[in-house]
């Protein structure tokens, strides 16, 4: 990937050639949040990790992209999900927003024309699929299991008898990725909008940052009957179409 200057806070500052002694490569996995990815970066001497959460919530980043979020003020962290999964080389020292800038030309670069076509045919917006497919990166750790777990929430979005997903993903990125860095009366805010036993369809925005097999899932969901699905302590998937199903599933799994 192309090195990009950084900016410092007086304004562009031009960098040093690029080298072993001044760049450092970081690879962020699949599932990463942006709570996460922060706390990476500041460990590897790239940026301190509330400047760049801050980054994180600045619209004056999307400008020059093409991404559409029009719901800034409802969100967790504006580019939660917008932070492509890859290895990525920076600048010892680099600013915020040029790490910002540099996640976010790589994510543009992975979104294709098929995919914002597939996106119109299923009635959905990038960003509301960009958020599917973080629900099912954190709900189906296994990748054959997410076309799968993509149907049940597609057929949950599309059936007036679930107006809510009832993900347990949304909860635990809520207390484990955000609770740290907000204020009470934030967190509870949040809680109505991505919590989604409180929240109707979608939360407000993605959960995380997911790769592309996530994000596939989301656009070619695996054509199904399932309203539910359970994990057993071996990592098994058990599906169901009816609740009575899904408590067999459930009293089978010892839960």
């Amino acid at each position: 990937m192309l090195l990009l200057s950084s900016c410092s806070r007086g304004g562009e500052q031009p960098q040093n050639e690029p080298s072993a002694s001044n760049t450092v490569k970081i690879t962020f996995p699949e599932g990463s949040a942006v709570s996460q990815i922060a706390q990476k970066l500041e460990e590897n001497g790239v940026c301190p990790a509330s400047d760049f959460m801050a980054a994180a919530n600045d619209p004056q980043y999307l400008e020059g992209f093409s991404f559409e979020i029009t719901n800034a003020e409802e969100r967790t962290f504006l580019f939660e999900g917008y932070i492509f999964p890859d290895t990525y080389e920076f600048y010892l020292g680099e600013s915020a927003g040029s790490a910002i800038k540099r996640f976010l030309k790589n994510t543009q670069s992975k979104i294709t024309p098929q995919m914002l076509e597939r996106c119109s045919e299923l009635g959905y917006t990038l960003d509301e699929i960009l958020t599917l497919a973080s629900v099912i990166q954190e709900e189906a750790g296994n990748p054959a299991e997410m076309g799968k777990v993509s149907s049940v929430i597609h057929n949950r979005l599309e059936s007036s008898r679930f107006p809510r997903l009832q993900c347990d993903a949304a909860t635990f990125y809520l207390r484990d990725y955000v609770k740290p860095y907000v204020s009470e009366e934030r967190y509870a805010e949040l809680t109505e909008l991505y919590n989604t036993y409180n929240c109707k369809g979608l939360p407000a925005g993605p959960i995380t940052n997911c790769g592309l097999e996530a994000i596939n899932a989301a656009l070619y969901p695996d054509d199904t009957d399932y309203y539910f699905f359970v994990t057993d302590s071996d990592g098994i998937y058990h599906y169901a179409e009816t609740w009575a199903e899904h408590q067999e599933n459930c009293a089978a799994a010892g839960l």
